[in-house]
């Protein structure tokens, strides 16, 4: 059908008369029409004007969107404290453009920022991932338009407080297990753990947690995690000996194909994404599959467990088709730590580290990333300490990274857990009991030495003790997660990138005095202590902390101590190697013990001692509390005793040394300072919640000199030689007698090579029972002489294996 118009007539109205539609041209041309059109298309004209007499209105014109767009929300909330690497999220009431102006300060300097949109109506805001540091964050978004190109006039501008540590946690019932984590790329954390036989799963985002639909499992055990190629949480556990695997979808649990038998599991994916492998052990035997096509493969065969398995096994994968797996066994008593890695189609046993025998149970972790192989581990050797290493896909041997990590090595530090960064540097996280106080810490191998990182503890205080701990990454911000009193816990880190150090400034000694010619009758009113509970007394402010690295033994008595320096003087080095105070100097001791060993809660300080420089020399004396912990009574001149009740209806007997005594050890040939030396103050030291290195701290507060002279082997670290070890204990503990300016016989310095120590007099090599050192050690009386009734247990062991072990003396 064509439709024809005459020449003058305007294209618009021969469109309309050809669809029919009344106009003033077809009535005043009714002729006009395409005769080709025939009958039916004239009858199709309504001429007729409408029943109420008016003429339709033209179309409605198209609607224009005027109106901005407008904020509905923002997360984490403006004001409150917040991660620096997790997302901020700005919903709006209608769909926006994915592009916006993003200006952030933190601490007063300029960050990069990133901008995205997650759905229509969300703007998601991220913060460089090398970003560190305390202090006020604030952001401001501009430029936000709507899909008609409407701009909020006003810029949306939020503040945050960066602390430390974002800490937050979670209770979904009463925690029976540690919760096993997985970071997103965009910093969302997704935990799994068990409460009271099911399994829970929540995501922490923006600051706020959500839970991911219901429990599973009737009787989990085991919790596990990671996330697939595409992000998604995969949670793994033990339920009726069986291993059950489910997948988010975005609103329920999934169930993948169950793993058959099994009362162990793992779950881990390669850093930044990929396949899914999972590590199930049953009874003597354990294996691997990786998750394709929603199927299980195995990789390779099973592989023989070797011994009783003492906790959680541990599984890691750096690549597709590649993973590394490990557990502790027992056996006879002993422990060992066993890993296994799979490359090329094949498993390959890695060396196997001897760990002894341990009171406690024991925990390992594993990390891998790229080539790079990471272990950590616990073990026990007087105390327990957290210890690495390190190896290639291509080695079979593992390289221990340094020596023990612990804060204070003779302490307990355990439950590490281990994570990879992008360079392949090996982070741990740590939990360990530092005096009377559980901490969290965070530290980096430097290359050549253990650094801690940012310094301040990720467990909050007070804190329960925890379950073992679990680590990520989110670009290379450490995530923490651990169980306490029930509730589950996440730490992620902010900063600062380096720990710096322990205090800002020496604070004044004003109202803290000791005069050694009129000393105070009573501990409280020398005005350096007040009294937080009965037995419980809080150091001034001005008193200077401080610890060594091989304590001298005092019949397991815990001890704090403390350095009181003349305003502006410090200490420098002396021709003995232990630092030399200006007169007025004194130095505090306080020996404490614990009614019930190992229980913190039961500690109790039973003496206090003084050390005072004066004109005429150095002087000691010793306060002895009284049974209700209100004070302690200044001793006369003697040595005397007391029996302290235990818990058990035991009890432990304290020796108050006398004022000559204190001196006949504290003398010049090697003192007569004897543990405020640099070998035994390079160490790190927990500053009321920060760790840090203590030399550079003290020289900072212009206590004494920095130096980077290595510190003395710790007894109770088996990095060291056993030799190493011994020799350091001595020189901690007799050398202040036994060199060549005192009692000559012996020379116990720790530099002292063994030949000319004299030592091999007296020792049988191989017959420790025949050996006079052994039998000094190891009995009362013995040595040392003075301030001891009970032998010390680890030195005992420390000689005994050592000269076992001799097939010669030099």
């Amino acid at each position: 059908m064509s439709i024809a118009k005459p020449a003058d007539m305007p294209p618009r109205l021969a469109l309309g008369c050809a669809l029919g539609l009344v106009c003033a041209g077809c009535a005043q041309n009714p002729g006009s029409h395409d005769q080709d059109a025939g009958p039916d298309l004239d009858a199709g004209i309504d001429t007729r004007p409408p029943d109420d007499g008016t003429i339709d209105a033209p179309p409605d014109a198209p609607t224009v969107d005027t109106t901005p767009p407008q904020l509905v929300s923002i997360s984490p909330a403006s004001g409150s404290a917040a991660w620096l690497h997790d997302s901020i999220r700005l919903v709006f009431d209608e769909p926006i453009k994915p592009t916006a102006n993003v200006d952030v300060t933190f601490a007063g300097a300029a960050l990069t920022a990133s901008v995205s949109r997650e759905g229509d109506r969300t703007l998601v805001i991220g913060i460089e991932n090398a970003a560190r540091g305390l202090g006020t964050l604030d952001v401001r978004v501009a430029g936000i338009h709507d899909l008609a190109d409407n701009v909020l006039a006003t810029p949306v501008t939020a503040q945050y407080t960066i602390e430390p540590w974002f800490r937050t946690s979670v209770d979904r019932g009463a925690a029976t297990s540690s919760p096993a984590i997985a970071v997103a790329d965009d910093g969302a954390v997704t935990a799994a753990w068990t409460v009271g036989g099911q399994l829970a799963i929540s995501r922490l985002a923006s600051g706020a947690w959500q839970s991911l639909g219901g429990t599973l499992g009737t009787a989990a055990v085991s919790p596990a995690i990671a996330l697939d190629a595409a992000g998604a949480p995969i949670v793994g556990y033990i339920d009726g000996g069986t291993a059950h695997v489910a997948r988010w979808t975005g609103s329920t649990w999934a169930d993948l194909p169950a793993l058959g038998a099994g009362s162990q599991l793992a779950l881990a994916s390669p850093i930044g994404g990929g396949t899914v492998v999972a590590l199930v052990i049953d009874g003597s035997t354990a294996r691997v599959a990786a998750l394709v096509n929603d199927q299980w493969t195995n990789l390779g065969g099973s592989v023989a467990v070797g011994g009783a398995l003492v906790g959680a096994p541990a599984l890691a994968t750096p690549a597709d088709s590649t993973a590394v797996v490990g557990w502790i066994t027992q056996a006879g008593g002993a422990h060992t730590l066993r890993t296994f890695r799979f490359t090329a189609g094949a498993w390959t046993t890695l060396s196997p580290i001897a760990l002894g025998t341990s009171p406690a149970p024991l925990h390992l972790s594993l990390a891998a990333r790229g080539t790079t192989l990471a272990l950590a581990w616990d073990q026990f050797a007087g105390s327990l300490g957290v210890f690495a290493a390190k190896t290639s896909l291509s080695a079979t041997s593992w390289t221990r990274l340094g020596h023990a990590m612990d804060v204070d090595v003779a302490g307990d530090a355990s439950q590490p857990a281990i994570t990879l960064d992008a360079a392949g540097t090996p982070i741990v996280a740590w939990r360990e009991k530092i005096e009377t106080n559980e901490r969290g810490i965070l530290a980096k191998w430097g290359g050549s030495a253990w650094q801690i990182l940012g310094g301040r503890t990720w467990l909050p205080a007070p804190s329960a003790t925890p379950l073992p701990t679990h680590l990520g990454l989110q670009g290379g911000s450490p995530v923490v997660a651990w169980t306490a009193a029930g509730a589950i816990g996440i730490a992620e880190f902010n900063g600062p990138k380096t720990a710096g150090f322990g205090l800002d400034a020496r604070a004044p000694l004003s109202g803290c005095s000791f005069d050694a010619a009129n000393p105070p009758a009573r501990v409280l009113q020398t005005g350096c202590f007040t009294l937080a509970a009965p037995g419980k007394p809080t150091p001034h402010a001005g008193l200077v902390p401080y610890d060594i690295v091989v304590e001298l033994w005092s019949d397991g008595a815990k001890k704090r101590r403390w350095i009181a320096l003349p305003a502006g003087q410090s200490m420098t080095l002396s021709g003995t190697g232990a630092w030399a105070p200006p007169v007025g100097t004194f130095i505090v001791k306080e020996f404490a013990i614990e009614t019930t060993p190992g229980n913190a809660a039961t500690r109790r300080v039973v003496e206090t001692r003084f050390l005072k420089l004066t004109s005429a020399g150095w002087q000691g004396f010793s306060y002895r509390w009284r049974a209700d912990g209100s004070d302690a009574d200044l001793l006369t001149d003697g040595t005397f005793t007391q029996a302290w009740s235990m818990d058990d209806g035991s009890t432990y007997t304290h020796i108050y040394p006398s004022r000559s005594q204190c001196v006949s050890c504290h003398e010049s040939s090697y003192g007569p300072m004897l543990g405020i030396r640099p070998q035994q103050l390079q160490r790190w030291f927990d500053y009321n919640g920060i760790i840090a290195d203590q030399l550079p701290t003290l020289a900072h507060l212009n206590v004494g000199p920095d130096s980077s002279v290595a510190p003395f082997p710790a007894a109770h670290d088996p990095s060291n030689t056993v030799e190493q070890r011994v020799r350091a204990y001595m020189a901690a503990n007799c050398a202040h007698c036994h060199n060549p300016n005192h009692i000559a016989i012996k020379d116990l310095r720790f530099t002292t090579p063994l030949a000319q120590t004299n030592l091999c007099a007296s020792i049988v090599p191989g017959s420790p029972e025949q050996s006079v050192v052994y039998a000094r050690v190891s009995q009362r009386p013995g040595m040392p002489p003075l301030a001891t009734l009970i032998p010390d247990p680890l030195a005992s062991s420390l000689i005994y294996t050592w000269i076992a072990n001799m097939t010669s003396c030099p």
